[in-house]
This record gives C-alpha cells, structure tokens and sequence, in this order.
C-alpha cells in the first residue's frame, strides 16, 4: 500500500513538474525530483529541506509567470502592430469560405430559417451589415424530439457551438431531459490559436489574455483554419473597426431609406386621398344636381324633340362656347320670355339672341321681325351659323341704310349686331341627332343627307362634352386650390403639388363631361325612347332618362375602376371595399354639406373631404390599405437585396430612388399586389416579384461600371514587353 501512495507522488510530482517549469519531459523530471526532496524532508522531519523545496518551487512559478506574461505580451504586440492587408466584411467572407469548403461544389446553401433558430439571439449571428453567415453543421439529437439543432456556425463574428448536455436537475431522475450547452468563441481580439490534434482541443487565445477551449466537437481542425484565416488576414484585429464603421454606414442607410419610403408611402397615400376626395366630390348628390339641371337649362327635350332642335343645340354649343372664352354666360332660353335673349355674357352685360335659319337672310329677317332689343332700347347681339356670318353682316348693312335697325344711322356699325356662331348651320342640325342611333340623316336644302358616326361623334357628343365640362368646371377650379394647398400642407414640393392640383382640375371636367355626354345622347336616341317603352315608361321625358342614367352612371364610376383593378389583380377585394365605403361617405357627407353651405362647391367639397376622411381613418383601423404592405415588404427585401452588394453611396441611392420615387411608388405597389396578394402565399409571390426587380437594378448598376479592359490588356502587353526584354 505504501508503495502505490510513493508512485502516486512520483507521477503527481513529474506532471506538476511539466505545470510549472514548462511542457517537456525534463520539466516533469525535476518535478519528480523535489517531490523526492520533500518525501526525505518528511522522513528526514526536516524543515529546512521542505523549505529549501517550496522556494525552488515558488521562484520557478515566478520565473514562469513572468516569462510567459512577457512572452504573450511580445505576442500581442507583434499581432497588433503587423501589416495585415485591406479587408472588409465581403472580403473575409470570401477567404474563410475559400479555407473551410475545399472546392466550390462543397459549399453549401445555408439555411437561414434554421441558422437563425439556431443562433437564439447570440451576438454571433445579427441583422447587421457585414454580419455574414459561412458555415453551418448542425442537427437535431436523435434523443429527444425537441426542435433544436446541436453544431456548430461560423459567421464572419465568429463561432457558435451547441452540444447537448444532460441536465444536471435531472441526474438522479428517471426521466432524463437534456439542455444546449453554448460556447461562444469570437474573431474579434483573438491573436492565437492552437489545436490539439490528438486530443481535439481547439484553445483561442485573446488580447485580452483570456483564453477559450472547445473540446471534442468533431470539426475542431475546420475551426483551427477558419480561426487561422482570420488572424493572418488581420479580421480579428481590425474586425470591431471595421464591422461598427459598416454598421454606421448601413444604419445611415437605412434612415435614409426609411426616410424614402416614408416618403413613398406618404405620397401614394396623398395620391389616393386626392383621388378618392375628387371622385367622392364630383359624384355628390349636389354636384350631378348641377349637372342634371344642365338638362333642363339646355333644353334637352326639345333639341332631340322639337323640330327647332337645331336652334337650341347651337344655343347649347355657344353657351358652352362662351364659357370657356371667359365671358361668363347665362343660358336664358330655356325661359322662354318673349322677345328675350337666349344669352347673356355676365362678364360685359351683352345680350345675345341665337338664330339658326336655313339663310342668312331669314335669320336677319326674323330677328328684327321679333325686335330683340335690350333694355335701354339698343338692338340686341344676333348670333348666326358661322358659315352665314359674312352675308349675314352684308343683309344687316342694308337693313341700317334702310333704317330697319333701331337706334342704328352707320352702316359701318353692321358687324357690332353680329355675331359668329360655334357650329355651322349643317353642324346645328347634326347636333340634334345621337351617336346611340344608327343610319342618322338630316335635312339640308330640302334632301336628306346621310350622317356618319364621326360627324355625330365630333359635333353632337362634343357639344355635350364641352356642356357637362362647363358645369363641372366651378367644382374643379375649387378642387384645384384645395389639393394644392392640402399637398403643400403636408410637405409636397411646389412642382409634385400642383401636377397633383391639375390632374384634381381635369379629373371633374373630364368625368363630368364624359358622363354628361353619355346620359344626354342616350336620352335624346331612339333607343332610350324604345328602352322606357319596354319598361312601360312610354311617356317618359328625355330629361328624365337623363337624370336616371346620370344616376347609374354615378353607382359605375364610383365603383367601376376600382372593381375593375380588383378584377385584374390590381388591388384587394378589401381594398375594393374600402375605396367604396370612403367615396360613399364622401359622396353622403359632401351632398349634404353642398345642400346646407350657401357657397356653391365649397360645401360639396369641404364635406367630400371630412367624409371621406372619417371614413378612411376610421377604415384603417380594420384594414391595411394595399400600398401600405406592399411599401413594407419593398422596404424589407431593399435591405434584405441591396444593403449587402458591394455598391457605391450613389448606386446605392439611385436604386433606393428608383424602388421609392414617390411618383412612380404607387405604380410599383400595384404592380407587386398584381404579382402577388395579401394572403401568405400572394405576400410570398410579391417579395419574389421585389426582389427579381432589386436584382435587376442591381445588375444594371455593375454592368454600368467602367470597364478597364483595356487598361488590363495594356498592363499585360507593358509586362510580357519587360520579360521579354530580361530574356534577351
């Protein structure tokens, strides 16, 4: 028994021995030597030998210690003051890659979804910029059917290893659980690293003086090389540096881009707020009041009734006319004062009195017949066919040399009671005819003249068009003033604002007249006659038919282009929904503020506006708009794509311009819920219709580079030029 306590000594003594005075066989034999010493020491009870031992001991210790701290510090130094060449997050990817996988078709697709669980919020693996993943070797224990992987990723910040271990609180238990045992081993501050092949110990060594040992973990000689790359690539000491200098890049970038999309997103909303606001305006129950009262002040009854139809569809087409001159007019012939005028220009006082007769002559002839003067005794303005004007100043000369005119001597004074009409007299007939009918004639000198599609389309539905945009026009001045003020107020640029105040201006015209147009050259056609009979409705005025399909109108303008996009793709079912339920609470509120605020459209406006404010606001809170996913997922995949390709500051912002430019955003938008949805699966198809998109942009950016072929080729041809000169 004595004997195996005296050889346990020994071995503890040549061990400790190898601890203290150095890693060799002589060190461990000097350690069995004053363990030899002591033993005497204790036999001996001599103190002063135990004490001679134990001094030997500490002084080496000393010795040791100091050495090795100078040792690492000469190490340290050497590491932090060598010249390692430029190197960047993208470049020490490329390297460690290159030194873990041994060809090209090793390297494997890294799963993120699964690296990401894996990583569980260490700092090895973040959102961050240059933060790339390398290498990843995990699965799941075969043990247990938890859903976590054990193994080991490599990122460009270092090492992540995870090993099951039993836990402890279940020892002695009959059911065992286990738990992930976790070391962290990063690049950052390592200036050494060792492996012990034999024993599979991978030890990494810090500036900090610290060092961490991974044991066992199977793939310690791919880690020795990823670590070794790292050092002698200068990554671990200059990677803080240069990882904090691109995260301040990227976090720059990324207000930037938040600032761009915000910005997109803002303007699509303006875009759309301006759209529903107008349709929910122009399709209020007192804005198409306006437009139906146009029916019965243009005397719509009897331009496709009467058989003077002609003479009030000029009256209509000069009406419309004068507007649009200036003069501010008043259609006064729908009252049917005697010997009153059919016009008055507001802007001048003049009173116009329209006659469309077969000659010019009879015009004349019948004017002064019916004596239109105005109130202080003086003849009225006579309107005549355009293609009559020139005879018909001719006939007024000689009525005054007769003394046919009243108040009137000078017969130079002819052309000041004439006036040019819009419409010729053959226009003027064609006028009462609809584009709805088919096989149209009308008669001219007593023959009947056949009329083409054309002719009606230009004159008879253009006239109706210029009317219908006449009446709408008050509301589009107002609607102008208003979304270039509401654009400006939330920070519009003065150009963007007022190309958003024009197409508000045109947007009341165009429709008001295209729907004016419609409703009146359906009521005045056979077929709506021939429609209302069917209906039992025979005795049906044409401006009722009119005011009843301005209505249906209305219902398929409101909601028409929006179930037509929705129909296409363009936009959601819900979004459908809510457009409809915004323009109607326009609709309803602008009516009935347009009814009780005296000022005419102001009212109607003012309550489209609140209405349709409300109801979006309120909307919201249920349902996303479109645009507003589509700018997150665009925003999400433009950092996903293009923050991490090697582009310059300018690529980079031009790119970012291009996906966000707040006009053409919205456009990119739909195109993307086209392509996708707002489902799962359509989310998915829309980031894949973005990024294919991202991709492109960036292609075209590299592509655009300079190309320094032929500075190369030069450089080539400069160098095999000098080795041929040194092998002559």
């Amino acid at each position: 028994m004595d004997e195996l306590i005296l050889i346990a000594i020994l071995i503890g003594g040549y061990y400790a021995g190898k601890k203290i005075f150095g890693n060799s066989k002589a060190a461990g034999w000097i350690g069995v030597g004053l363990a030899i010493l002591v033993l005497a020491g204790l036999f001996a009870s001599s103190l002063f030998l135990i004490e001679v031992v134990l001094f030997v001991i500490f002084t080496s210790l000393i010795i040791r210690w100091t050495h090795n701290y100078f040792a690492v510090s000469k190490e340290i130094r050497a590491w932090r003051r060598a010249k390692y060449p430029e190197t960047s997050p993208y470049k020490i990817s490329s390297d460690l890659t290159e030194a873990i996988y041994e060809s090209d078709d090793a390297e494997p697709d890294i799963p993120y979804n699964r690296v990401s669980a894996f990583n569980d919020n260490n700092d090895i693996l973040t959102e961050n910029d240059g933060v790339i993943p390398i290498y990843y070797d995990a699965k799941p224990a075969d043990n247990e059917m938890a859903f976590r992987e054990f193994g080991t990723l490599i990122t460009t910040k270092g090492v992540l290893y995870k090993k099951q271990v039993e836990d402890p609180e279940t020892k002695d238990s009959k059911t065992k659980s286990y738990i992930a045992e976790t070391t962290v081993l990063p690049f950052s501050n390592a200036y050494k690293v060792t492996f012990d092949e034999e024993n599979d110990v991978l030890t990494v060594y810090y500036a900090n003086r610290h060092t961490k040992q991974l044991s066992e973990c199977g793939n310690g000689k791919l880690l020795y090389k990823a670590f070794t790359t790292a050092i002698n690539n200068g990554w671990t000491r200059n990677a803080d540096r240069i990882l904090k200098k691109t995260w301040a890049v990227q976090e720059e970038s990324l207000k930037n881009i938040d600032k761009v999309v915000k910005k997109a997103e803002k303007s699509a909303k303006i875009q759309e707020a301006n759209r529903l606001n107008t349709k929910s305006a122009m399709l209020s129950s007192s804005h198409i009041n306006t437009l139906n009262q146009q029916f019965k002040t243009q005397q719509l009854n009897a331009r496709f009734g009467a058989s003077q139809g002609h003479g009030v569809a000029a009256e209509q087409a000069n009406w419309a006319s004068d507007y649009f001159k200036g003069f501010n007019p008043s259609a006064e012939g729908h009252s049917n004062v005697k010997s009153g005028a059919d016009r008055i220009r507001q802007i001048s006082g003049e009173m116009i009195q329209t006659k469309y007769y077969a000659s010019a002559r009879s015009g004349v002839n019948n004017f002064l017949k019916k004596g239109y003067v105005n109130g202080n005794g003086k003849l009225m303005t006579l309107e005549v066919p355009k293609d009559q004007y020139k005879e018909a100043i001719g006939i007024m000369r000689k009525k005054i040399e007769l003394g046919q005119v009243p108040n009137e001597t000078n017969p130079k004074n002819a052309a000041n009671y004439v006036k040019k009409g819009a419409l010729t007299y053959r226009q003027s007939k064609v006028a009462t005819l609809s584009i709805f009918d088919r096989d149209s004639t009308i008669k001219i000198q007593g023959k009947e003249v056949q009329v083409p599609f054309a002719e009606k389309l230009v004159v008879s539905a253009g006239t109706d068009f210029l009317t219908g945009a006449a009446a709408a026009a008050p509301m589009s001045v107002v609607n102008f003033v208003w979304i270039y003020a509401n654009n400006r107020w939330q920070g519009v640029d003065r150009t963007t604002a007022t190309k958003n105040a024009m197409i508000g201006f045109a947007k009341p015209m165009l429709i008001g007249g295209l729907m004016y147009t419609v409703a009146s050259q359906f009521a005045g056609s056979e077929l709506a006659m021939k429609t209302a009979a069917k209906f039992g409705i025979e005795k049906a005025s044409r401006d009722v038919i009119a005011k009843r399909t301005m209505g249906a109108l209305t219902v398929v303008v409101a909601v028409g282009p929006d179930a037509v996009n929705c129909l296409v793709g363009k936009i959601s079912f819900q979004q459908l929904v809510k457009n409809t339920a915004v323009t109607g609470a326009g609709m309803a509120v602008g009516g009935a503020l347009g009814t009780a605020i005296p000022v005419p459209v102001v009212g109607t406006l003012a309550g489209s506006m609140l209405g349709g404010f409300v109801a979006k606001k309120v909307l919201d809170h249920f349902s996303e708009d479109d645009s507003v996913i589509m700018a997150r997922i665009a925003k999400q995949e433009f950092i996903e794509v293009v923050m991490f390709m090697p582009l310059t500051k300018e690529e980079f912002n031009d790119i970012a311009q291009t996906v966000f430019d707040p006009k053409e955003a919205p456009k990119l938008f739909k195109l993307m819920f086209q392509n996708g949805g707002r489902d799962r699966e359509g989310i998915e198809k829309s980031r894949k219709y973005i990024d294919e998109t991202l991709e492109n942009l960036v292609v075209s950016k590299f592509k655009a580079r300079e190309s320094f072929d032929d500075e190369i080729i030069e450089a080539v041809r400069d160098e095999f030029g000098n080795f041929e000169m040194a092998a002559n």
